[in-house]
């Protein structure tokens, strides 16, 4: 297998990326962001955002 090689990001202008996911993994994914919610699991401790779906 091939080495991945990176090399430093010449600015720091946001990406986009899309991703296509099976229904049944979406519907896991928001049963778990709904589940957070409901129990103020924080996603950063610094900024202090409650994570949202």
């Amino acid at each position: 297998m091939a080495k991945l090689k990176l090399t430093p990001i010449a600015d720091d202008k946001p990406g986009k990326v899309t991703v296509e996911l099976p229904a049944r993994l979406n519907r896991d994914l928001a049963r778990c962001a709904a589940y957070l919610n409901s129990q103020h699991v924080f996603v950063s401790q610094a900024g202090g955002e409650q994570c949202r779906i």
